[in-house]
Order: structure tokens, then C-alpha cells, then sequence
């Protein structure tokens, strides 16, 4: 029963929508700590920000026997908000590359990328996708896959707008060996008021006709862009008529907030309840509760829910799913996917619980740098830390660096060979170490605090 429930539960959740006021952002403060606990196993996020706020690090660290092991690591670069390359890494007894993506951009907007996975050290070419804006829009992005040392088309999609830049259609194009086999077309229409009214699906047969595939519609409140309700249908070819597939019933609060959407699919000539998600709030508006249910019965019953608390300036630092009467033992954590908003966006990370930590944008992007006319500085943040650094090596073209103690004894080195701008000491103890940066023209000396 508890697996079936958690099925129930993990195909849904997809689409479940949060209010966005449910946190808010306003003192612009960023996550530095996540951490999820699933199961027997807790892992453990840190991320390290610019002073824009775009993440330049994220760790990721696992548990084991009370001791916490380094597991993986994304690392990015940027020029201003636009991300140039982003590094995936494994942690092999150091850091090794799996992965990485190179963005190219002219006028600041993106128009290619390149996918590139790693083998003993070896960069191979995986995916490019390239994008076209012939004029103020999207007009085309493409994407190739490297086959016999050659970049071999895949996929087209095509974008076509409106005059107002809203979507009006989508035609994706697929390849086989240079010849479109198949082809998917989305239109899109809108209301005068310019809420979204249907999404059509289309895809072309092989005699070159287009037949309907799939509809969506959209009914929203009377004078209002607040969503009522959203029908999907499938075409019965046979016959050539629309049939209903689910609908989603949305209710709202008296303060404008969503306070349930229930999941209904259509069984021959009726709808049946499937799912439903009840949000419950304080009297401050912030969600603290997101109850899933099921007709059992023939009535709603509480299955999970997720309990959202330890609110600090409108932002829950923890979160817990938890079984309810209907789907367990009462109160009992069970794992799930729990919805919330990292920094400005909404994420959803499977897991028993969420503990997050939040640090003002100020003290995790501006590197303390002390004044010498002696010594050369390179700025190095966060610092103090935990023991996870990172310095921009390519802006003042480091090639290798070293840590020592205070009494000169050399602890680690490092040679730049795979771009990487991270210092790495999380396995010495506590203490106070000398970072030595060296580029081909100078050399940088800086103390590593590890907290």
C-alpha cells in the first residue's frame, strides 16, 4: 500500500504548481547549505555565489558511519549574468571531470553549446546546439550529435511569435542521417487579455498530413487571470473526435492563493477523482502545509504531508514529508518529492527532509583582501570557509598553486590543467594555511582560514 501511494505520489508531483509568494526574496539572501536527508543516506549541498548571485560552486557531500565524504562538484564561469563553461566533477581520491558544457554568446544572447563528456583525462564532443535569432526572437535551435568525428543533425525546433513575443507556434523536426523522419508541431493561442488559452498538438505522417495528437485548455475566474480549471484531450483517430484524458480543478483562497487543485481523469463517460493537493497557510500567508490525497472509500484521505517551518524572514529552513493517517504510520517520515524555492526559483528534491541555511549575497561574494605593498593578493572567497575555496584562476592566469602550513611545510599542490578555479582543502584540520598562486609572470600569497 505505502508503494503504491508513493508511485501515486512521485508521478504527479511533476506538476503541482507552489504560489511563488509562498517565500520571499526581497533581503536577497541565497542558499549556502542544503541538506537532504532520504532514507539511510543524508547528503549535503554548500554553494559558493558571485557578487551577482550567479552559483559558482556546489558541492555535494555524502554520510557515512558519522564522517562526510566529498561525492560530486559543479563548477561555473561567468561574464556578468551569462554562463561561459560549467564543469561536472567526480570525487575519485581528487577531483576528476565527467562533463562539461562551453556557451558562446554574441550581443548577449546565447547561440551555441557544447556538450563534451570525459574519459581518462580525454575531452570527447557529445552535443552541440545552436541557436538562431534572426530577429528580436528564437527562430531556430538546433541540435547535433557527435558521431564519427563529425557533428551529425538530430533535431530543429522552429519558433514562430506573435507581435507581443508570445508563442505562437513550435515545429520540431527530427533527423535520421540527414532526412527529417518525424515532425511535432505545438500552436499556441491566447485570450484578449493575454492568458494562454489552448496548447494543440500535432504530428505529421509519413504521407505528409498533420493530424491532431493532443489539446490543452485553460478556463480562468470570471475577470480574472486566476486559473480555474485546465482540460486535456487525446484525438481518437478513429472517428476523428477529441476525448477527454484529466482535468485539474484549481481553487483560491479569499486572499487570492491557491488552496487546492484536484487531478480528475476521464473513465468512459465520467470524470474520477485521481489526486488531490491541499495548500494550507499561517496568518502571515506563508505555506505551511501541502497535504496530498486520495479517494479511498469514496472520500478524500490524507495520505502525506509536507510540513514547511522554522521560518526565518519569510523563508522555511526546513521542510518534512510526512505519512498521514491513510498512508502510513501518522507522523512518520517517508521520502518524497518536496517542492521549494531555491534563492528565486522553484526546485523539488526528493527526500524524508530539507534543512537549508540562508547567508546574505554580501558575505558569501565579497573576498576580504588585506592591503600590502609587499606581497601581492588575489581575491579568495569565501574566506573563512569550510574548507572549499575558489579563485578566479583564469582572470589572473593561474597555472598551479600550493598550500603549506604556517611553518612552510608544503600540504597540497595543484597544476591547472582542467580549468578548474576550486582549493580544495576540506581534508586538513582547522586552522590557518598559506595559499601560494603562481602565473608565468608573478606569484600571489594569501592565508586560507578553515573554520
Amino acid at each position: 500500500m505505502k508503494n503504491f501511494l508513493l508511485k501515486t505520489f512521485f508521478a504527479s508531483i511533476f506538476i503541482i504548481c507552489i504560489p511563488t509568494n509562498v517565500f520571499s526574496s526581497d533581503n536577497k539572501q541565497l542558499i549556502t547549505t542544503l541538506s537532504v536527508f532520504d532514507n539511510d543516506s543524508t547528503f549535503h549541498y554548500q554553494y559558493i555565489y558571485d557578487k551577482l548571485g550567479n552559483i559558482l560552486l556546489e558541492t555535494k557531500y555524502y554520510e557515512e558511519d558519522g564522517l562526510w565524504f566529498r561525492k560530486t562538484q559543479t563548477e561555473k564561469s561567468y561574464t556578468g549574468y551569462n554562463c561561459n563553461n560549467q564543469w561536472e566533477r567526480v570525487w575519485k581520491k581528487g577531483w576528476v571531470t565527467t562533463f562539461s558544457i562551453e556557451y558562446s554568446y554574441k550581443d548577449g544572447k546565447l547561440i551555441s553549446e557544447i556538450q563534451n563528456s570525459y574519459s581518462n583525462g580525454v575531452t570527447n564532443p557529445v552535443i552541440l546546439i545552436t541557436y538562431q535569432y534572426p530577429n528580436s526572437g528564437l527562430k531556430t535551435r538546433s541540435t547535433n550529435l557527435w558521431k564519427n568525428g563529425a557533428w551529425l543533425l538530430s533535431e530543429v525546433e522552429t519558433f514562430a511569435f506573435y507581435p507581443d513575443m508570445k508563442t505562437d507556434s513550435v515545429l520540431t523536426s527530427i533527423y535520421q542521417l540527414g532526412n527529417i523522419v518525424n515532425e511535432y508541431l505545438s500552436i499556441y493561442t491566447y485570450n484578449p487579455d493575454g492568458t494562454l488559452n489552448s496548447h494543440l498538438m500535432k504530428q505529421k505522417e509519413t504521407v505528409g498530413n498533420w493530424i491532431n495528437t493532443e489539446l490543452i485548455n485553460w478556463f480562468y475566474e470570471s475577470d480574472s487571470k486566476q486559473v480555474k480549471s485546465q482540460r486535456n484531450k487525446t484525438w481518437i483517430t478513429e472517428g476523428s473526435k477529441w476525448e477527454n484524458t484529466q482535468k485539474v480543478e484549481y481553487q483560491h483562497d479569499a486572499d487570492d492563493k491557491l488552496s487546492s487543485e484536484t487531478y480528475l481523469f476521464w473513465k468512459t463517460m465520467f470524470w474520477v477523482n485521481d489526486v488531490r493537493y491541499d495548500y494550507k497557510y499561517d496568518d502571515n500567508g506563508l505555506e505551511v502545509n501541502k497535504i496530498l490525497s486520495l479517494p479511498i472509500y469514496n472520500m478524500w484521505r490524507g495520505i502525506i504531508s509536507i510540513d514547511y517551518s522554522n521560518f526565518i524572514e519569510d523563508k522555511a529552513n526546513l521542510m518534512e514529508s510526512k505519512y498521514l493517517f491513510w498512508g502510513g504510520d501518522t507522523g512518520e517520515l517517508t521520502t518524497s518529492y518536496i517542492p521549494f524555492l531555491f534563492n528565486d526559483q522553484m526546485s523539488i528534491e526528493k527526500g524524508k527532509s530539507l534543512q537549508i541555511s540562508y547567508i546574505p549575497l554580501v558575505d558569501t561574494s565579497i573576498p576580504q583582501i588585506a592591503n600590502s605593498k609587499s606581497v601581492h593578493h588575489i581575491p579568495i572567497y569565501p574566506n573563512p570557509s569550510e574548507g572549499m575555496y575558489y579563485v578566479n584562476a583564469q582572470a589572473y592566469g593561474v597555472k598551479s598553486w600550493t598550500v603549506s602550513d604556517l611553518n612552510g611545510r608544503q600540504l597540497k599542490n595543484w597544476i591547472q590543467s582542467d580549468h578548474s578555479n576550486v582549493i580544495d582543502i576540506t581534508d586538513l584540520p582547522k586552522g590557518v594555511y598559506v595559499l601560494r598562486a603562481f602565473t608565468p609572470d608573478d606569484e600571489f600569497t594569501e592565508k586560507l582560514i578553515k573554520k
